[in-house]
């Protein structure tokens, strides 16, 4: 298998890698700013976001073959991560019969699962994705040959897997230490 080929298979997986893990940080430091409490959000254990890595793939494999119209990216990724989300959701209360999230005090909601204002943000990350985020992780990507960025894929995918298969019984079910006292930082409330 060519070179190219086998990069047409890993960048994908090291992008979801890259946005799970990047979801995960994006929330647990948004909740430490604006709650002053560490807690994995996850439904699995590690420190990933497949929702964040799923949302990141569509907009590399839908959404990017727009990427001269803004507008379209925008919308795209508005639309498309939103029913993720939806979707996400539904499947975790009716499924796995928690709430691993909930808007129900934000502003036009739908049934408490999403809300405008997170899909603007997910609009936004498709532009920011789309124009900064992939092209720089994959000019990193590029800095490595394929066959150490397939040990890192695959050794990432395994270890994903166990945790995936572990959390089908098991899942994660959102711990918040307070580490913080939430007055003290309140200046740096986000969104509030």
């Amino acid at each position: 298998m060519s070179e190219e080929k086998k990069k047409k298979i890993i960048y994908p997986l090291l992008l979801f890698f890259s946005f799970s893990i990047i979801g995960w940080t994006w929330e647990l430091i948004y909740e430490f700013l604006s709650e002053g409490i560490l807690a994995n959000h996850g439904v699995l254990l590690g420190p990933w976001l497949p929702i964040y890595g799923g949302g990141g793939l569509v907009i590399y494999f839908l959404v990017n073959r727009f990427k001269k119209n803004p507008l379209l990216v925008f919308m795209g990724s508005f639309v498309f991560c939103t029913i993720i989300e939806y979707s996400t959701g539904w499947y975790l209360e009716t499924f796995k019969h928690h709430k691993w999230w909930s808007y129900v005090n934000m502003p036009f909601n739908i049934d408490g699962r999403i809300y405008l204002l997170g899909s603007i943000f997910f609009g936004l990350a498709g532009l920011a994705g789309i124009y900064v985020f992939i092209p720089l992780l994959k000019k990193f990507f590029d800095r490595y040959n394929i066959k150490s960025l397939t040990i890192i894929a695959l050794s990432l995918l395994a270890i994903f897997a166990i945790d995936f298969i572990h959390s089908i019984d098991h899942p994660n079910i959102v711990i918040k230490h307070k580490v913080l006292d939430t007055k003290a930082i309140g200046e740096f409330k986000l969104f509030k």
